[in-house]
């Protein structure tokens, strides 16, 4: 069963059925957002595939609306997301053009993920400047933090972050013990200082 409700400059999608949970593509209207909503399911990965434009990706509390993690996916970006039966994922299209995502569903199981997620950190990562901030974190995901915006992120010690300047890829950072949880990056100013040291322009 799938239900649909269509609101004014937003779609909320509550799938509770697991034959239109498998793969999915949808649309985002111009200036709109889209939440999706596997009600059935304590815990679940969505893989997600961008399939034209810019993109936010919000993992929001279900009953308060507060944010807990979220990125910018930019064009044919890929990355997977886990969410809990407690929140919701919503995605914004803030562009004047229909967005398109291609979405697929797996079930978890909860206590497993738990048990896998020791040794990572949560921190977030800011970018308070006025223009997207692409990034490669190898193996996760390829961001693209959006203007003005923070993005949650769960890393393991020893993961490395990425940014490209004139084709070439270069470390932004390495994940180790001195990131404290719930850390907040600037990820603008220390992409600054990274050029500086290493004479990019």
């Amino acid at each position: 069963m799938r239900k649909t409700v269509v609101v004014f400059f937003s779609i909320v999608v509550a799938a509770v059925g697991l034959a239109f949970a498998q793969r999915s593509s949808l649309e985002i209207p111009p200036r709109s957002s889209l939440e999706l909503d596997y009600a059935d399911y304590e815990m679940y990965q969505l893989k997600l595939r961008n399939n034209g434009r810019d993109i936010d990706v919000k993992v929001v509390d279900k009953k308060t609306g507060e944010f807990i993690r979220g990125f910018g996916l930019g064009p044919v970006g890929k990355v997977e997301v886990m969410v809990e039966n407690t929140s919701k994922i919503v995605f914004v299209n803030s562009s004047d053009k229909t967005a398109s995502l291609s979405v697929s569903f797996t079930e978890m199981d909860a206590k497993k993920v738990m048990a896998s997620n020791e040794g990572l950190v949560s921190f977030t990562l800011v970018n308070s400047s006025s223009k997207s901030i692409p990034l490669i974190i190898p193996n996760v995901m390829n961001p693209n933090l959006s203007p003005k915006s923070n993005s949650g992120v769960d890393l393991k010690i020893g993961q490395e972050l990425y940014f490209r300047n004139k084709g070439k890829r270069y470390v932004l950072f390495t994940v180790d013990e001195t990131i404290e949880e719930g850390a907040k990056i600037d990820v603008y100013q220390l992409l600054q200082e990274r050029k500086k040291e290493l004479g990019l322009k």
